[in-house]
């Protein structure tokens, strides 16, 4: 079982429509107990580009 990557920061961002705390979007953290760890580990996957993407605007 893949632990939520939840960081108990919820609010979405209006400007990209993700979580500041955990970079999902809305669907993601609706659905993330219906998923399969195939499926969840996709997102985490998506979460780690999103928050490298993050630090790369930041240093811009």
């Amino acid at each position: 079982m893949i632990k939520s990557p939840c960081k108990k920061i919820c609010k979405i961002d209006i400007s990209n429509g993700l979580c500041i705390g955990c970079n999902r979007n809305i669907n993601e953290i609706k659905n993330w107990i219906k998923l399969d760890d195939n499926q969840k580990e996709r997102i985490i996957e998506k979460l780690n580009s999103r928050e490298q993407k993050k630090i790369n605007e930041i240093g811009k």
